[in-house]
């Protein structure tokens, strides 16, 4: 029997068999076939220029999905394509909820990309099955500082699947980061997830916690616990191989203890800045410390990094105070 003739027999096969394949391409050598059950299921990706069946409440989100960064905003990244869900639409102080169409589960992941604020309950996704949250997700930011580029996230919902579900999409903070980012969001058969957390045990027997820092990247929260308590907890933008400047973090107080250092979304990024990490009793550049050749005289400036708007000396009341921002 020639070549031909087979390939057609196993197509003729396969189809009686009836199984559903979204790419079958034949020619005279071979055959490839990739199963349409292995396909990720978009449940949104918001491209269109409106947001179909999924019902909308309050203001925060608009009445079609954002293109980008929106009057006032931070520049947004990370999303996928050109629209996205975005709920800074007249600022933090606007407040709203998205709600989709039912939607049967039938991948044991649900991926999506998301960023904003990271209020619990409050500027979040959530997972619904029979009314209840099964599953939810914010952005990543609370404090002064952080970024608008979304990420990806997965939840595990193979223990899920058969039930029909909705997701929300929440925007009931008003104070800073009070809204929320969403885009591209799916059913898989794998997760897609763009950090994980890693940590470091340390003994202290050192002043000092060095750490490299670089201006313009991601800032990441890094938290310092001993005796199972968080008793440092901070924002950083961890440098690669080069680092601008190096902060340290008095850990004195702790001697003699073990201190675990931790950061939440961890990247490969930063991967080598949170290695880095080093206990010393002095800090790189500390012979030059108040030497620099840029470094104000006259106003008072932190020995390290940065402290926003400083401003005084002013007299009042028989005392002279200083503010900051």
């Amino acid at each position: 029997m020639k070549l031909t003739s087979c390939l057609r027999l196993m197509l003729m096969l396969l189809c009686v068999a009836n199984i559903s394949f979204s790419r079958v391409w034949a020619d005279e050598s071979f055959l490839v076939a990739q199963p349409q059950e292995h396909k990720d299921v978009i449940i949104a990706d918001f491209e269109a220029d409106n947001y179909g069946y999924w019902q909308i409440t309050g203001t925060a989100f608009g009445m079609a999905p954002a293109q980008g960064t929106l009057s006032g905003q931070k520049t947004v990244s990370g999303f996928e394509g050109s629209g996205l869900v975005n709920s800074y639409n007249g600022g933090d102080t606007a407040t709203g909820k998205m709600t989709s169409p039912v939607f049967k589960i039938d991948r044991p992941c649900i991926n999506f990309l998301i960023g904003g604020g990271g209020h619990a309950e409050q500027t979040c996704m959530n997972l619904l099955v029979d009314g209840v949250v099964v599953r939810t997700a914010t952005g990543r930011n609370t404090g002064s500082g952080g970024s608008e580029r979304l990420e990806w996230m997965s939840w595990d919902v193979k223990y899920l699947i058969g039930k029909d579900a909705i997701i929300e999409i929440v925007d009931q903070h008003t104070g800073g980061w009070g809204h929320i980012s969403v885009d591209s969001i799916s059913q898989s058969f794998s997760a897609r997830q763009t950090y994980f957390d890693k940590q470091m045990t340390v003994s202290v027997n050192k002043k000092y916690l060095n750490i490299p820092v670089n201006n313009g990247i991601s800032k990441r929260l890094c938290r310092v616990f001993v005796d199972q308590k968080i008793v440092r907890e901070f924002t950083v933008g961890l440098a690669g191989s080069e680092p601008d400047f190096w902060v340290y973090l008095d850990i004195s107080e702790f001697t003699g203890k073990d201190a675990i250092v931790q950061i939440d979304c961890y990247t490969p990024e930063n991967a080598a800045g949170f290695d880095a990490i080093f206990q010393d009793d002095n800090y790189p550049g500390a012979e030059n410390t108040y030497k620099e050749v840029l470094r104000p005289q006259i106003h008072f400036s932190s020995k390290r990094g940065w402290i926003n708007d400083t401003n005084g000396m002013v007299y009042y009341d028989g005392e002279y105070h200083m503010f900051y921002q």
